[in-house]
């Protein structure tokens, strides 16, 4: 189990850049698909959690720019999987939700 941090919170992963990106393609959240096994799809989605928690401990640490630098090391789908698999569990974990538009 994660320690907790001064603030209660749970500490983030402390990984380096090139770790992360290492998780990231070991992930290899782009690879799945409809007959993915479930085996395959879990291990895969716990990496890429993993890699998750990991950069964004990078950020609070370094800032943005050290996350930029992982990311741009990424190849197009692998980068658009990993961002798409961001947004789905920063949505299912947080406050987040689309703003409703006004009537018109």
């Amino acid at each position: 189990m994660s320690e907790k941090a001064e603030n209660g919170q749970m500490k983030r992963i402390e990984m380096d850049g090139a770790s992360i990106e290492a998780m990231i393609r070991s992930a290899a959240i782009d690879e799945l698909r409809s007959d993915s096994t479930e085996l395959e799809r879990r291990q895969s989605l716990t990496r890429g959690a993993t890699a998750l928690d990991a950069i964004c401990g990078l950020s609070d640490r370094q800032g943005t720019g050290a996350v930029w630098d992982v990311l741009c090391e990424l190849n197009r789908a692998q980068l658009l999987s990993f961002a798409t698999f961001a947004i789905s569990e920063m949505a299912e974990h947080t406050e987040y939700h689309w703003a409703d538009r006004p009537d018109d």
